[in-house]
């Protein structure tokens, strides 16, 4: 009984952060998710609120249907949430580089209520999959840092004005050391990476890093949860204080493999693969991801219409995310011209 009773006392700060920007400021908080069919490159693409779940929660509500257990769900590797004297710290011990949160973007584009640009899709598969895990093992990084430094660079060369180095905002599962009991709830932080127009992977880990030893997901984290003292009303004082000052490229999202090693699992016959990618604004008018689904990747790549004036665009530059990472992968080169890129439209 005493873990029903701290349950029902837990409330999901997250999303009250979501629900104020929704119902104050109109910013949506949309997290498209879709099945790629290989055969015709279609997605019927849907969405769950990210003040429901984050990404990982709202996977499993996608997969238990199927059969596939998701328990448990993936944790970080902190045990416990450190405090505000813990975190001040190691932000000390391990300062980061700064530079003004904003972004020269080449051009801006007024936007109404009805402007929406669609996801687009590309996939690696099987085998470049495998050799992009290999390229990251040899060279010391992840398989993130290859994808979304080159995803980086891509966006950089077509879009922003200049070399002044700009913030990424990088997802970081915190499950598993925040003590909260409902799994529904978001349990997802992120650090702010500044990143130069032709950041490498090596760049990005360092960078990724440094950020997570001096623990300011963290420090995110507990900011982010300000609405517990603040109430909605303090909540909308403070983003409207703070909004206007902290531009993004956008974010960053590694969602992981899918579905988790499980001997439970159900066979997979279906060649469908899971595709999602998070909300933006013109604030993070850039939103990225990587899923792993049964041996294959798909990219993600979602703009806002604040930088993008139509959905050739989104497609232009998902195509060429996926070539700046094959050519990382020089043996897989004759490989991607074999598999065409996959192309999905629909949604924003």
């Amino acid at each position: 009984m005493e873990v029903n009773k701290a349950a029902r006392k837990e409330k999901d700060h997250i999303a009250q952060l979501f629900d104020v920007r929704r119902e104050r400021f109109g910013i949506q908080d949309d997290i498209y998710w879709g099945w790629l069919n290989p055969t015709d490159q279609s997605i019927d693409w849907k969405t769950w609120r990210h003040a429901d779940a984050d990404g990982i929660g709202g996977f499993a509500n996608i997969l238990r249907p199927m059969g596939f257990p998701c328990d448990p769900l993936p944790q970080c590797n902190d045990v416990r949430e450190p405090t505000w004297l813990e975190i001040i710290r190691a932000s000390k011990a391990y300062p980061r580089p700064k530079a003004p949160k904003k972004v020269n973007w080449k051009k801006t584009y007024a936007v109404s209520d009805n402007d929406k640009r669609m996801p687009e899709v590309s996939v690696l598969n099987g085998e470049q999959t495998k050799a992009l895990n290999l390229k990251a093992y040899t060279e010391g990084v992840s398989p993130g840092h290859i994808v979304f430094s080159a995803m980086s660079r891509v966006i950089a060369r077509t879009l922003i004005e200049g070399n002044e180095p700009f913030y990424w905002f990088f997802a970081v599962n915190i499950r598993g050391a925040t003590g909260i009991s409902n799994e529904q709830f978001n349990q997802a932080s992120g650090i702010n990476m500044l990143i130069s127009p032709d950041s490498d992977a090596s760049h990005w880990r360092q960078q990724m890093r440094l950020n997570l030893k001096a623990k300011t997901h963290w420090a995110t984290w507990k900011l982010a949860n300000i609405g517990k003292y603040i109430g909605n009303k303090g909540l909308e004082l403070v983003y409207r204080l703070t909004s206007g000052s902290a531009y993004f490229a956008g974010s960053c999202s590694n969602l992981g493999n899918w579905p988790l090693d499980d001997a439970r699992n159900p066979e997979i016959t279906d060649p469908h693969l899971l595709c999602a990618v998070g909300p933006g604004s013109p604030n993070y008018p850039v939103n990225s991801s990587m899923i792993g689904w049964n041996g294959e990747t798909t990219l993600t790549l979602k703009l806002h219409p604040y930088i993008c004036p139509d959905q050739a665009l989104v497609r232009k530059l998902c195509d060429e995310w996926k070539e700046e990472v094959l050519k990382q992968l020089p043996e897989t080169a004759l490989a991607a011209k074999q598999h065409q890129t996959t192309s999905l439209a629909l949604i924003p």
